[in-house]
């Protein structure tokens, strides 16, 4: 492999980079019957950083990973889809096989059903606390319509509670009475979710009493109607249920959110963070100098001191993902990974560049990162399609450092378009560069 070069052109000066360890997961050195590599799509890991969960391509089975040993347990099986979505401190996984929710212990390598209610068709598993002790997810109907849902210590489960009328305020109108649970903190006091079909995120926070109350923030946030429009408090014009994720203390809900420009002609994509605990919201407004076609940063997991990572991309455009990049708390700008991870670069670095790269985990204190980008040993971006996933964890040393080094600049040998041709220079939008000494660079140009 290549040793990527990954700064602008226009810098001599490099970012600061993270001593990193980078960990690659495969079924086994024989792969899974009838498919010619392992696909592996990694999709949590446990607040500790030792054990990761996810499925196999397309949904066509289920695995756990102990990044201590490295062993990879696996399962086949499903004709409507399988995935385990989030995993404990102890290697307990809760996803779903089919229409069951299910629970896949790595000591075992089996997986167990979750009993649904009576009257419930099946129960839809999503996240565990750290010592696996609650449970949540949401209970589907005969029609299919979800109910947030929760369990503590294997005691039957419940629905969680929805917003009135009056915590609802101008949105309720935009909402059906569907709802789930999503997410769930270390010792379970936070639940996140959303209400609607996906339509808004909302929370669950357990009272002195031990119940959980809602706190559906949007509405608190978001102008609904005309009047709200001069609103200082109210900073979107819109949120997303879809792109969400929780630290696993329960401090922060990250999503995206649409914030008027400059001129109040239009909205764009920004990144937000939600404080459970002072129930304030912090908007990332700046424009981002990683993402100079304002395309929007999408969080996919957050961790306790409120750094997020995730990709530069668009909904509107499912080639449209420009990079994964980390966000460092308190900090204003994010990074792209492979500015800030080498190791990282070193394997991944061109998947990376065009956007086949998915970042989906980070561990509570955030030295622990997953994902899952396409592979192969011959990987070019003149390549028609790449091979196949594999997931991986980024660790950072307990003594990272951040080191200044001067790079060296190079000459362009090749210039290809997002689409992987070959171009006689670069044109407007993204260019991937390839140097004559091997490196691989992105420019935007405008």
């Amino acid at each position: 492999m290549k040793k990527f070069v990954t700064l602008s052109l226009a810098l001599a000066l490099a970012a600061q980079l993270h001593a990193d360890n980078l960990q690659i997961f495969r079924c086994s050195d024989e792969g899974i019957p009838g498919q010619t590599e392992p696909q592996l799509m990694g999709f949590s890991i446990s607040a500790n950083g030792r054990y990761v969960c996810g499925a196999i391509e397309q949904a066509a089975g289920v695995f756990t990973a102990d990044c201590l040993t490295g062993e990879v347990k696996w399962m086949l099986g499903g004709d409507y889809g399988s995935e385990l979505r989030d995993v404990d401190d102890k290697g307990l996984a809760i996803g779903f096989i089919d229409y069951d929710g299910v629970l896949f212990s790595f000591d075992s390598g089996e997986a167990s059903i979750i009993k649904a209610p009576t009257g419930v068709r099946y129960v839809q598993g999503e996240s565990l606390s750290n010592d696996g002790t609650v449970m949540v997810g949401s209970f589907t109907g005969q029609s299919f319509n979800t109910e947030a849902a929760y369990s503590v210590s294997g005691q039957p489960w419940h629905t969680l509670p929805l917003p009135t009328d009056e915590e609802l305020g101008e949105l309720k109108t935009n909402l059906n009475r569907m709802s789930a649970a999503k997410f769930v903190s270390a010792d379970g006091k936070v639940i996140a979710g959303y209400l609607g079909s996906f339509r808004f995120p909302t929370v669950w926070t357990m009272d002195a009493n031990g119940e959980y109350v809602s706190d559906f923030f949007p509405a608190r946030f978001v102008k609904a109607v005309e009047a709200d429009r001069n609103d200082p408090v109210k900073e979107l014009y819109g949120i997303s249920a879809l792109y969400t994720c929780m630290s696993n203390n329960g401090k922060y809900f990250a999503t995206i959110g649409l914030v008027a420009n400059d001129d109040n002609t239009d909205t764009r994509i920004v990144p937000i963070v939600y404080n459970t605990q002072e129930k304030t919201l912090k908007v990332y407004k700046d424009i981002q100098e990683i993402d100079e076609m304002e395309l929007g940063l999408y969080p996919s997991a957050i961790a306790d001191d409120g750094t997020f990572i995730g990709t530069v991309s668009t909904p509107a455009d499912p080639e449209g993902n420009f990079g994964a990049f980390i966000m460092r708390a308190g900090q204003e700008q994010a990074e792209w990974f492979v500015d800030v991870f080498p190791a990282f670069a070193e394997t991944f670095g061109e998947a990376d560049l065009l956007g086949q790269n998915i970042p989906t985990g980070l561990s509570a204190d955030g030295k622990h990162i997953l994902g899952y980008a396409y592979y192969s040993d011959d990987y070019d971006v003149t390549s028609a399609a790449p091979a196949y996933f594999l997931t991986y964890v980024i660790s950072l040393e307990e003594n990272g450092i951040d080191q200044m080094e001067y790079a060296v600049q190079s000459v362009p040998e090749t210039v290809y378009s997002i689409d992987g041709r070959k171009v006689r220079h670069m044109t407007k939008g993204l260019n991937i560069i390839r140097n004559s000494d091997g490196s691989i660079v992105k420019v935007i140009r405008k």
